[in-house]
């Protein structure tokens, strides 16, 4: 004996669509939004590689090197003051947006946003890097530094990082060679006294001789004077959008001329 009741719930589904008046849509129209949230995916992909693009340009612009520093100068505050928080937001909001995005697509209910979000920020990564290679970022930054001008107050941390031997960064040419180190003309104007003890790391591109322009890592003991840990070359430097072209090496092997830790002086 049959005991089911035919049409019970087609008849509701039925009513139900009478009731409410429900229609069916073009199929254009899922095309259509379909579409557009894959374009507003690799958009926010894109936007998200261009901000990881600055925030690597700008890092590596304070020193090409700098993921070579010790960790008690890498994660100090004077480089976490630094750091291009302005773009840094911008990344975490393009990721948001395109993690949101996809969960509005037809696959979006397969995965956990925490897997969703991991993988849009290696893609992410992968994009940004690229676009760094392709020096991408330098050309953004150059290009709104030039259209925008509070953003050169922006990003001034990051081009007065090495102006600050009281954070144990400095920079400068060297005006005079001496037997306990040498002393720095600052590019303010500002004389310090650089002392190279025997455990001091003088990077093997870097000539200590006059007129050579250098960056310095050490402990400040008294204003004016520096115990220098690091010695690196210093490569040629912005500031308000010009380049400081005068006493700044680039990073071409130099002859070594230091005794002690790997070189010694010239006069």
């Amino acid at each position: 004996m049959d005991n089911r009741q035919p049409d019970s719930v087609s008849d509701k589904i039925l009513g139900k669509i009478k009731q409410e008046g429900i229609r069916p849509e073009a199929s254009w129209k899922f095309t259509a939004r379909k579409t557009l949230v894959w374009t507003g995916i690799v958009f926010a992909g894109i936007l998200a590689g261009i901000s990881l693009s600055l925030i690597m340009f700008s890092i590596f612009s304070i020193d090409q090197e700098i993921l070579h520093f010790t960790p008690k100068r890498l994660f100090s505050p004077a480089v976490f003051r630094s750091l291009p928080f302005l773009w840094i937001g911008f990344l975490l909001i393009f990721v948001a947006l395109a993690v949101r995005e996809y969960h509005e697509t037809g696959h979006g209910y397969r995965h956990r946003t925490l897997f969703v979000a991991l993988s849009t920020l290696g893609v992410v990564v992968m994009i940004g890097t690229a676009l760094h290679l392709l020096r991408i970022g330098e050309r953004s930054d150059t290009a709104l530094r030039n259209a925008l001008p509070p953003y050169a107050e922006i990003i001034r941390p990051r081009e007065e990082f090495w102006r600050h031997p009281e954070d144990g960064f400095a920079t400068g040419t060297i005006s005079e060679v001496v037997d306990s180190g040498f002393l720095l003309e600052s590019p303010d104007g500002d004389a310090l006294d650089v002392r190279i003890e025997n455990d001091t790391v003088v990077k093997p591109s870097v000539t200590i001789e006059k007129g050579r322009t250098v960056h310095v890592i050490g402990v400040q003991e008294a204003p004016g004077w520096i115990d220098a840990e690091e010695i690196l070359p210093a490569a040629p430097q912005r500031l308000g959008g010009e380049e400081i072209e005068h006493g700044f090496n680039d990073d071409r092997p130099l002859p070594i001329h230091l005794d002690g830790p790997g070189a010694r002086f010239q006069n």
